[in-house]
């Protein structure tokens, strides 16, 4: 008991300091004003209140239903997760450019898009539903399509973009807290009850539905006027397309590689294993939403930015602040993470603990992947991020089906890092004479070169 005190006190003073070093950086850094910061804010106050739905709902119910069953879910969901990002057609960084630059017209092809994704969505999924139920049991049927279902109000739900590149996430933060609330409540019922797992379809399928339409009653009240014909529609569809065909390629390769580490642990192993490396993902990703708030807050102000110079430089500062925030937060997971999944999950996920600490260094990772990407794409390099993503789920798959062979659950974690790794320095280097290098150097060198 002296041992945990001591412990805490230790943590609150880290807290307290990571704080403070936190704060000192965002006040060093120009372009996040009070408006962009607020809007960080209120995207943060929504992942506070699902990192709590993970630590005493989810864990409630992964104790409940035992590994199995929390890995047939998590299967499952990584899956049609695929399904939906194929559905978007990469026209998410298209739509947020759009809004960001001329609203109207962002709008516009927001309401366009609706249809073409619904299309896509269901040709993707419809396989994966057949295929997923042959080779999973008879019970494993009711996950497969409650998430099927998510995931389709999730790709549709383009509103939320609209949001976030008008700096009003304060909405989309009071429509997913209810989702979330309404569905951790039915999740936290069926296990407290002691109902039929199977039951656990249903909150699932909420999950997804509601912030959907939710989001779509608010968006359609606010621009009525907007109301686009036949014609119209079909324009701004073709107009989608044209420009999604660059991000096809880089958008199936992100789906797949991203969890290709989940999917083949689901192939080489039973779905316990999947289940206990479930949490480690959901653990060591869990606090990420600290990192993409502000960077989805800070991307308006990139793209805007007319001086390549001054567009650098804020890239730059926005890794440094990445890091800071992920740094402590990584120390602290190295020290409490196994006492947590013990406390939450119990002795059944306890070896999800080093596979954490692993995938919590990855997480840093891919924040930054994020920030060089929009770089990237700031500059219309959008045919070279389709070609470097496809490299880069090649890279993945050499990698990862060794490593999960050999070593599982570690060799998943491993094969993770070194892709996220890969993908953030190597492959992006290679992009307009090394201009995301550039960025790089500046971040952490920033006296070695010459900026204004």
């Amino acid at each position: 008991m002296t041992n945990e005190i001591v412990l805490m006190d230790k943590l609150q003073v880290i807290i307290m300091d990571s704080g403070q070093l936190f704060l000192r950086i965002i006040e060093r850094s120009i372009f996040l004003n009070k408006k962009i910061l607020s809007n960080s804010i209120w995207m943060m106050s929504e992942k506070i209140i699902t990192l709590f739905g993970l630590i005493f709902v989810t864990s409630f119910v992964a104790k409940y239903v035992g590994a199995e069953v929390f890995g047939q879910i998590a299967f499952a969901t990584s899956l049609f997760q695929i399904a939906m990002i194929i559905a978007q057609l990469g026209s998410d960084v298209i739509i947020f450019k759009r809004v960001s630059k001329n609203n109207k017209s962002g709008a516009r092809l927001i309401s366009a898009t609706l249809y073409l994704r619904s299309f896509i969505y269901f040709f993707a999924a419809v396989p994966i539903v057949f295929i997923s139920h042959e080779k999973n049991d008879v019970g494993s049927i009711y996950f497969i399509i409650a998430c099927a279902i998510s995931c389709f109000f999730s790709a549709m739900d383009v509103f939320s973009i609209y949001y976030d590149a008008r700096l009003e996430s304060r909405k989309n933060t009071i429509v997913n807290v209810v989702g979330l609330i309404v569905s951790l409540f039915f999740r936290w019922l069926i296990a407290f009850f002691h109902l039929d797992p199977i039951y656990l379809s249903f909150p699932i399928i909420l999950t997804g539905f509601i912030p959907f339409i939710l989001r779509w009653a608010i968006f359609r009240k606010e621009l009525v006027r907007n109301k686009l014909n036949l014609r119209c529609k079909i324009k701004y569809m073709k107009y989608l397309v044209g420009a999604g065909v660059t991000f096809v390629v880089s958008t199936i390769s992100v789906a797949i590689y991203t969890r290709i580490s989940m999917l083949s642990l689901g192939y080489f192993y039973d779905k316990s294993l999947v289940g206990i490396f479930s949490v480690s993902v959901s653990l060591a990703t869990s606090w990420s939403f600290v990192c993409n708030s502000l960077i989805t807050s800070s991307l308006p102000s990139i793209f805007s930015e007319k001086n390549d110079a001054q567009a650098t430089l804020k890239a730059s500062k926005l890794n440094i602040i990445i890091i800071a925030c992920s740094m402590p937060i990584i120390f602290l997971t190295y020290l409490f993470g196994s006492f947590f999944i013990k406390a939450l999950y119990g002795e059944d996920y306890v070896s999800a603990f080093t596979p954490l600490v692993i995938l919590s260094f990855s997480t840093m990772i891919s924040s930054l992947g994020i920030i060089s990407a929009r770089f990237i794409a700031r500059f219309s390099g959008y045919a070279f991020l389709s070609k470097k993503m496809l490299s880069v789920v090649i890279f993945s798959f050499i990698v990862n089906i060794p490593l999960i062979y050999y070593y599982g659950m570690l060799g998943a974690a491993v094969a993770t890092f070194l892709t996220e790794l890969l993908s953030l320095t190597i492959f992006n280097y290679l992009f307009r004479r090394g201009i995301v290098l550039k960025m790089h150097l500046i971040t952490f060198f920033p006296k070695l070169l010459k900026m204004p």
